[in-house]
C-alpha cells in the first residue's frame, strides 16, 4: 500500500493542509489529473481516485474567479476519495483551497518543481511502487544493453556463470533472487535492496561485485527483454539445433522470448550466452540465422531442379 505521505516523503513537497488523518490516504491510481476542467467547473470526465496537480494555467483561473465560487468547487475536487493535490511552481495555498481542504479533510501539498517536470516524475513513482509484483529465484544482467534472465536449478552455476559474464564487461543486476515488476506492460527486475550489488559464490561465499570489478559493474534495475533457461546436458535430451522454434517465458502475463541451454562441463556457456544475446539481438532487426538456413537450402534445391532439367 502507498500512502500519500510516502509520496510526500519521496518528492520533499510542503505540507499546506495534512491533518496528520489525512496523511494516511492511500494512492491507487497510477495517472496524476490537472484539475484544469475542475477549477473552471467542469467534473464530467472527474476521475475521483487521481491525485491532482494544480500548476499556472488552473492558478490563473482560481485567481480570477470568485473565492465563494471557488471554495464550492474545491469542495468536490477534494472528495474522500482524493489522494490529495499538490500545487505547484512555488505558488501559495489559495484560501478558498485551505476551506475547502480543511473542511473535507483532504492533504494539500506545495512544490517550486514545474507542473510538467512533477507530473512526470510522479507517474514513473507510481508506475513502479503501484505495479504488479513477483519474485523469482534467478540472476539478472545486462548483456550488450539486453536485460537477460538466467533461470536454472539450484547448483547448475547461474552464479558462476554470471561472474564470468562480469569479467567479460556485462553488469549485474541481481544475483539469486529478482524482483519483477509490471510496470506498463514492461517487465522491470532490480534485486532484493539487502543483497544489492553482492553475489554467492560457492566455496567463497558473498562477493561484493561493484568491489571487486568496480561501480560500473552492477546497475541497480533493467528490464527484462530475454530468458536463457539453463538445465544439465543429458544424451537423450531433445534439442532444438536449428532454432527455428521461438518459445516464451510468461511472467505477471507478459510473454518474452526465451531459449533453453545445456550446461556441461565441455561447454563455455558463458561465451555461448553472448552467442545467444547477440543472435537474440539480430532477430529484433529483422536477421534470423535459421530461416536464411532455410532460404540457402530452398536455393539449393531451385538451383539443382533448374539443373536437371
Amino acid at each position: 500500500m502507498l500512502t500519500i505521505l510516502d509520496l510526500a516523503n519521496e518528492f520533499g513537497l510542503i505540507h499546506y493542509v495534512t491533518d496528520p488523518s489525512s496523511l494516511k490516504r492511500l494512492i491507487i491510481n497510477t495517472e496524476v489529473d490537472r484539475c484544469g476542467m475542475e477549477v473552471m467547473g467542469s467534473f464530467v470526465y472527474h476521475r475521483k481516485d487521481r491525485l491532482s496537480l494544480i500548476g499556472n494555467k488552473e492558478m490563473s483561473v482560481i485567481l480570477s474567479t470568485d473565492e465563494e465560487e471557488m471554495y464550492q468547487r474545491f469542495l468536490k475536487l477534494c472528495n474522500p476519495e482524493c489522494p490529495g493535490i499538490i500545487i505547484c511552481q512555488g505558488y501559495p495555498c489559495p484560501p478558498s483551497l485551505i476551506r475547502a481542504a480543511q473542511e473535507m479533510n483532504c492533504p494539500v501539498f506545495g512544490t517550486k518543481m514545474r507542473t510538467s517536470d512533477l507530473l512526470s516524475d510522479i507517474v514513473i513513482y507510481l508506475s513502479e511502487n503501484l505495479a504488479e509484483k513477483t519474485s523469482i529465484h534467478a540472476c539478472l544482467l545486462n548483456i550488450f544493453s539486453i536485460g537477460v534472465l538466467l533461470i536454472g536449478e539450484s547448483g547448475i552455476g547461474k552464479s558462476e556463470i554470471s561472474m564470468e559474464l562480469i569479467k567479460k564487461g556485462h553488469r549485474l543486476i541481481a544475483d539469486d533472487m529478482v524482483k519483477i515488476s509490471n510496470v506498463r506492460d514492461k517487465l522491470i527486475g532490480r534485486a532484493p535492496e539487502s543483497i544489492y550489488g553482492l553475489m554467492e559464490v560457492r566455496g567463497i561465499g558473498i562477493v561484493d561485485v561493484a568491489r571487486i570489478f568496480g561501480i560500473n559493474s552492477i546497475m541497480e534495475k533493467d528490464n527484462i527483454d530475454f530468458a536463457i533457461v539453463l538445465k544439465p546436458y543429458e544424451k537423450d535430451m531433445v534439442i532444438d539445433r536449428l532454432g527455428m522454434k521461438t518459445e516464451y517465458l510468461n511472467i505477471l502475463g507478459i510473454n518474452i522470448p526465451k531459449i533453453t541451454l545445456p550446461v556441461s562441463a565441455a561447454r563455455n556457456i558463458a561465451s555461448i550466452i553472448e552467442v545467444a544475446v547477440t543472435n537474440f539481438k539480430l532477430k529484433q532487426t529483422g536477421f534470423d540465422s535459421a530461416f536464411e538456413l532455410e532460404k540457402r537450402l530452398q536455393e539449393v534445391q531451385e538451383s539443382r531442379k533448374n539443373k536437371e532439367k
